[in-house]
């Protein structure tokens, strides 16, 4: 099996290697997403991939294929061995662009617009999430990192203390999901020296001790055998070797979203706050790497007012008509 060929001595140890090489190498695959949002709640969104040769299919991003969106390919003007994908849709509501990313297999991503009419001035309030996509999310990070510390990690903390909290956040999760789907096939198995309530209560000392123990399934295997006190965890020698593929599947599909993204929202009115770096006019702009969303959900927000121009009109109308039938009367007096 892909586990028994593993090289690494250690399989926990392999997985948190391959998360740092994730973690500090963003690959040169660029992704931008433009929305132009207007007045009435409708919007045009853009999706623009550049790498060497777009494959959507084999992308975690979720890049638009059908053909609802207007697709394009052309060479980037800056290298031509760069391969630029744009993809661009009108959306009658800005919510519905939730509808293309429903696919459980992609980054999920998430927008909402919320729109308040008071008369003079219209409100926006939008946001758009990129939701964690580390697979292994039993253990949140907060046990591991204070607030503080985890936004120190984004700016590049590689301080090896804080890179062994990391590791460690990894390897309980690692762990956990291991641990969880080896319960599961008991259930399942139903062996009677091997009752899941029994191996439960052996979690602690299984954790303790299985990152000492190699990825090839014997010696997992052997190692269960001596803390179980039963040779009756041979018959789960295939289960397993599922469980440890499943996760080092889970870790390639993770690999695959390193890249610089870029996204771009410009929407009516003046800007009144956003969490983005740079305001360019109405449209505000979020530059970043993998790591922001690896763990946590990176929230993008942005509000702003619009003057209602006819609101204004109808308003002065309103007022000189009402001056206007108050002096009438006085005139007729006279």
């Amino acid at each position: 099996t892909e586990a028994n060929k593993m090289k690494p001595k250690y399989y926990f140890a392999f997985l948190t290697l391959v998360l740092s090489m994730i973690l500090n190498f963003s690959g040169c695959r660029e992704y931008k997403t433009t929305t132009k949002i207007n007045s009435d709640g409708s919007c045009e969104r853009t999706v623009i991939v550049k790498e060497n040769s777009v494959k959507p299919e084999s992308l975690v991003f979720p890049v638009p294929t059908d053909n609802s969106w207007k697709i394009e390919r052309t060479k980037a003007k800056d290298d031509t061995t760069q391969t630029v994908y744009t993809a661009t849709k009108y959306f009658a509501d800005v919510n519905d662009i939730n509808n293309e990313y429903k696919n459980k297999d992609k980054i999920g991503l998430h927008v909402n617009l919320d729109k308040k009419f008071r008369w003079f001035y219209t409100y926006f309030d939008y946001e758009e999430v990129y939701q964690s996509y580390f697979p292994f999310k039993k253990i949140p990070i907060k046990n591991f990192l204070t607030t503080k510390e985890y936004e120190s990690y984004l700016s590049g903390d590689t301080t090896k203390a804080l890179k062994k909290r990391l590791n460690g956040f990894a390897e309980e999760n690692y762990f956990e999901y291991f641990f969880d789907e080896f319960l599961a096939l008991l259930e399942k198995s139903n062996i009677t020296d091997l009752a899941p309530e029994y191996v439960a209560s052996k979690k602690s000392i299984i954790s303790e001790k299985i990152r000492e123990y190699g990825d090839k399934t014997e010696e997992l295997i052997k190692y269960l055998e001596k803390v179980l006190g039963t040779k009756s965890v041979w018959k789960l020698k295939d289960g397993i070797e599922n469980i440890i593929k499943s996760i080092l599947d889970q870790m390639s599909h993770f690999s695959s979203v390193n890249g610089n993204y870029k996204n771009e929202v410009t929407i009516p009115g003046i800007i009144l706050s956003t969490n983005a770096k740079t305001i360019e006019g109405n449209k505000a702009v979020w530059e970043f790497d993998e790591n922001r969303f690896c763990y946590v959900d990176y929230k993008m927000v942005v509000k702003s007012r619009a003057v209602n121009v006819w609101a204004f009109i109808v308003s002065g109308v309103i007022v000189l008509a009402v001056i206007v039938l108050l002096i009438i009367p006085k005139f007729k007096k006279k």
